[in-house]
């Protein structure tokens, strides 16, 4: 094939394409970042906040440590959720895993002291006592859930069963974390039960719900 051959043929094949634009991290950060503070915006507004935060006292300890361990989650999840929507070969999406795993010190303290304490984890139990932080919880998390969904739904993820994992995760620790700004109670049983939850059902949703929506 002569050269004047080769350069029509090239010529055909990128004659009709445009320029794309470049997909930054920024960008999808600033999106996960309205999404977080929309939904904590939304909740707040309908529920209010928490008496103490309303009126500038810091939570308990324990309390405080479980927020924190479930913003690292949601953070982590979202970074790695972003990073599955870039360009690339053998990228490490595993750093959601470690925090993942530090939260998990959330339901095994719960754990012990539902055993030390049986009347407290029953009541803890009760749908009464929790299910609205549940619901509050996944709601809360749509916004996260919706920006990921819609990074990802564009950058063509190559394990969509995994992204919707981590979809879900993120958008369930998000709203884990304005629940926590809401929710009055300090109760370790509680939250691990009733809060944890929420990023338990949100990470379901997204592998059952959002992983065939990924498929190319």
């Amino acid at each position: 094939m002569s050269n004047a051959s080769i350069d029509d043929l090239i010529d055909d094949l990128t004659g009709d394409l445009e320029p794309v634009r470049p997909r930054r991290l920024t960008r999808g950060s600033l999106w996960v970042a309205a999404g977080w503070a929309g939904g904590a915006a939304l909740l707040l507004w309908f529920s209010g906040m928490r008496h103490d935060l309303a009126d500038c006292v810091m939570m308990p300890p324990l309390p405080l440590l479980a927020f924190w361990l479930i913003v690292a989650l949601g953070f982590a999840a979202a970074w790695s959720a972003l990073r599955m929507g870039l360009p690339g070969v053998g990228r490490d999406y595993s750093g959601w895993r470690w925090a993942g795993l530090a939260a998990l010190a959330l339901p095994l303290s719960a754990l012990v002291m539902a055993l030390g304490d049986g009347h407290a984890a029953m009541e803890a139990a009760r749908p009464e006592n929790g299910l609205g932080c549940l619901i509050e919880g996944v709601m809360a998390g749509l916004g996260v859930g919706a920006a990921l969904f819609a990074w990802l739904k564009a950058g063509a993820p190559t394990s969509p069963a995994r992204a919707g994992w981590v979809v879900g995760i993120a958008a369930g620790a998000a709203g884990a974390t304005i629940v926590a700004l809401h929710c009055a109670s300090n109760d370790m049983m509680h939250i691990a039960l009733w809060h944890g939850l929420a990023v338990l059902l949100s990470g379901l949703a997204g592998r059952l719900l959002l992983a065939p929506l990924l498929r190319w």
